[in-house]
């Protein structure tokens, strides 16, 4: 989650909460507790309380402190679904990917804490928000690295 300065067309950034970078490059990415998704009929909702991660301040910011944040989001899903289909069985095509998606609404509360700064006050935030009249989507995709499988003849 990012915070920016109100009217500043996300050009001031105050905080930039994420879960770190891993030793092999991957961020902004990391496992979930099972049971923070459930999936009902058309309905997918995430939900964590209190989930550690870090402020970096500004993204990829070089000091971070403790943080956490806490989301409840649901996306109700509508329509047709989408194919998507590879068209390169090359796994590092950018191509190489297939995935089923439905267009949806995702509504949402945020918040979470740190400090203003190193050994600053603390701070917190809350909010909420939804994508009507914006864009969400659920679905399922894969990469190339998947979609090469032998054939069994």
């Amino acid at each position: 989650m990012d915070l920016f300065e109100p009217g500043s067309g996300f050009t001031i950034q105050h905080h930039d909460y994420q879960p770190g970078i891993a030793p092999s490059g991957l961020f902004w990415t990391v496992p979930i507790p099972e049971d923070a998704y459930r999936r009902q009929g058309n309905t997918i909702r995430y939900s964590l309380t209190d989930f550690a991660v870090e402020d970096t301040f500004q993204i990829f910011g070089p000091v971070g402190v403790p943080a956490t944040v806490t989301f409840d989001i649901t996306w109700v899903a509508s329509g047709p679904v989408r194919h998507l289909r590879p068209t390169s069985s090359d796994p590092n095509a950018a191509t190489a990917f297939a995935a089923e998606f439905r267009n949806a609404v995702a509504t949402g509360s945020f918040s979470g804490t740190s400090v203003t700064e190193l050994g600053g006050d603390p701070f917190s935030f809350a909010g909420t928000a939804s994508s009507a009249g914006v864009f969400a989507e659920t679905g399922t995709e894969r990469n190339g690295s998947f979609l090469v499988l032998p054939t069994l003849d």
